[in-house]
């Protein structure tokens, strides 16, 4: 047996992988009581010994005494990470010093059994995710696939500790760059971490709820208070600001151009515009009508378009018809909503640079939204609550709403067009159905999007 008080690290792990000892060898952690590798020339295995409080009755004062030393077999490496394994010896250690032998649980859950996690994720997508038609299956989806089966799809779903869910917690918040495939996206972060606990505590309960776990706590409960607190956009461009936004987005052409105009316009969120199905618009009337199917509150969401917004739409459905799908916004000729945000904006970033000749402070399309909701506000002061409201689709479900139908489309059209008389006074930049042979030789002050 070799003896070392010195911590195990991935480093001396891999290297035991391409090395392995002829005769095998148990080596300690040194990091947590008990955890031990026991390295052989065919397996390198983790084995954890400790002894429950109580289990060998009390002394004569009434104090519990442990019992035996229990021998647990964790996994083999690398299949159990060294994080891994240290989590799961934690938790069986927290246990045993409450009296509760893991041995004894562990075997309840074998004669049961129990489910991984990786099988009550699939059955929480199937029969609660999928059942309920939820328009963020994408968001659960990617969650269960991306961080919580690879971090814990293993795990016996019956057992999973804190612990087990901290050390995954910390792996997710690691930032991931863009890989090599085509298909590969940025991964990890803060906000990934959130959306992680996020799902999997809903998956617990659920799992509980529905009787298919026997388990009543959840290890995942209140875990995103351990997370960095949640920062509140405050970004709120300015007017100017909103002014370099409208002629940067003019240099982008078709669909990011029109679509950074049409927030600016109206406050909607980019995907309200991104995501538009032509069955969506009225152009006679100057309305938006996003029925409850499709919008985040599950109510209909109705916003009056400015002239300036209609003329950008008609230019839209003219130059760029799209015949393979309802999308009006699309690079896919309508199949699938325009997407790339992330590669827009450093485009409209190098426009503005490129017509102001410096770089502007960073900002997120969601900063317009504010901006627009700011301005609605200080144009109808404290009685535009309600208005605000409306233009930005928040719901308001008192006994009030359930009643009261009106929808203030007049109202907001008129403060938003006079949000637009003062944002436009300026500036000559606008979309138009026109042929650009025709503007160009009747009204050459007016620049067209560019169709490239």
């Amino acid at each position: 047996m070799s003896k070392s008080t010195t911590r195990l690290t991935d480093a001396r792990l891999r290297l035991w992988l391409r090395s392995r000892p002829s005769k095998r060898i148990s080596v300690p952690d040194g990091a947590v009581p008990g955890l031990s590798l026991r390295v052989g020339p065919h397996a390198l295995t983790w084995t954890l010994k400790l002894r429950v409080t109580g289990e060998a009755g009390v002394t004569k004062r009434g104090l519990p005494k442990k019992g035996k030393t229990h021998r647990l077999t964790l996994g083999e490496y690398p299949a159990i990470s060294l994080d891994a394994a240290r989590a799961t010896s934690n938790t069986y250690w927290d246990q045993a010093k409450k009296g509760i032998s893991p041995v004894k649980a562990l075997e309840q859950a074998a004669t049961a059994g129990a489910m991984t996690v990786e099988q009550l994720g699939k059955l929480f997508l199937d029969e609660y995710v999928k059942t309920r038609e939820l328009r963020s299956f994408n968001k659960y989806d990617d969650a269960i696939r991306v961080h919580i089966g690879p971090n814990l799809g293993t795990h016996n779903a019956e057992m999973l500790g804190r612990e087990d869910v901290r050390g995954a917690m910390k792996k997710v918040m690691v930032k991931k760059a863009r890989g090599t495939g085509p298909r590969d996206r940025p991964r990890g972060g803060k906000e990934a971490a959130r959306t992680f606990v996020s799902v999997l505590r809903q998956m617990i309960t659920w799992g509980i709820q529905e009787k298919k776990l026997k388990r009543q706590d959840n290890p995942a409960a209140n875990m995103e208070k351990n997370l960095p607190k949640k920062k509140r956009g405050e970004r709120v461009l300015s007017l100017e600001e909103r002014r370099e936004a409208w002629r940067g987005a003019g240099e982008l052409g078709y669909p990011f151009g029109p679509l950074y105009q049409l927030d600016i316009l109206t406050g909607n969120r980019r995907s309200e515009w991104a995501k538009c199905k032509l069955e969506y618009l009225d152009l006679k009337q100057g309305l938006q009508i996003i029925p409850a199917a499709s919008y985040k509150s599950d109510l209909i969401h109705v916003i009056p378009l400015v002239p300036q917004a209609v003329d950008i739409l008609n230019w839209v459905l003219t130059h760029h018809p799209r015949s393979n799908g309802p999308y009006i916004f699309s690079g896919t000729d309508g199949e699938k909503p325009a997407s790339g945000w992330t590669k827009a904006q450093k485009r409209m970033r190098d426009a503005i640079y490129a017509n102001t000749g410096e770089f502007p402070k960073p900002w997120t399309p969601h900063a317009i939204r504010r901006a627009v909701a700011t301005d609605v506000a200080e144009a109808t002061g404290e009685s535009g609550d309600k208005l605000v409201k409306k233009v930005l689709g928040h719901a308001e479900r008192g006994a009030t709403e359930i009643y009261n139908r009106y929808r203030y489309v007049k109202e907001m059209r008129r403060v938003l067009m006079e949000l637009a008389d003062q944002l436009l006074a300026t500036e000559k930049m606008y979309y138009t159905c026109a042929t650009p042979q025709t503007l160009a030789a009747s009204v050459p002050e007016v620049v067209l999007l560019s169709s490239r």
